[in-house]
């Protein structure tokens, strides 16, 4: 199998920041993501901030595929990323980086994935700047950094490898859940 072709990451996905508007207190206007919108690779709608409508909005829409990246927080959580697996009709707030891939260069799961490598994650450790509480990696040397991609065929079979072990994972958890909830009922059944 081919080992793949080295890009520059800033060369397979454009990287963008963030609309950096004032939040609103209320939970009215615009959904926006948050550092704490990702903290578990994931997206939490219960962790996002609102801000008012604003002219160019549609700019800052995530589309699905789009990464979010944490180019700003603390070392250890610094390349922490959630892929946007649907529309979830949020929009790209501050301190994290949106990467939009090239579809035609790689798959945006593949891409997702490989970020998430150990490989990658100590990278963006190493060249970060770090600060007495927070680190941040900018936009120019996060698209530095070099990423190999190997052709689209070997991309979608490790999707789909990863795909299965996620949807696996997801039924694990909800069988786990229901056994929980019997649980319950049936210790709550035991004293009635």
């Amino acid at each position: 199998m081919n080992n793949g072709i080295n890009y520059k990451l800033g060369e397979v996905c454009e990287i963008r920041s963030g609309y950096s508007g004032n939040q609103l207190l209320s939970k009215k206007g615009l959904k926006v993501s948050r550092i704490e919108t990702i903290s578990g690779h994931k997206v939490n709608l219960e962790r996002v901030g609102y801000v008012a409508p604003f002219e160019s909005s549609e700019n800052y829409k995530l589309q699905v595929g789009d990464i979010l990246f944490s180019n700003i927080n603390s070392v250890e959580y610094i390349g922490n990323t959630a892929f946007i697996d649907k529309d979830y009709n949020l929009y790209h707030g501050m301190n994290l980086l949106r990467l939009t891939p090239n579809n035609m260069v790689v798959i945006p799961f593949y891409l997702y994935l490989l970020l998430n490598t150990n490989r990658m994650l100590n990278r963006f450790k190493t060249v970060c700047n770090k600060a007495v509480s927070q680190a941040s990696i900018n936009q120019t040397e996060l698209g530095k950094t070099v990423v190999q991609i190997p052709d689209i065929n070997a991309q979608k079979q490790i999707c789909e490898l990863y795909q299965a072990l996620y949807d696996k994972l997801e039924s694990e958890k909800y069988a786990n859940s229901l056994f929980q909830k019997q649980k319950q009922y049936l210790l709550r059944q035991m004293f009635i």
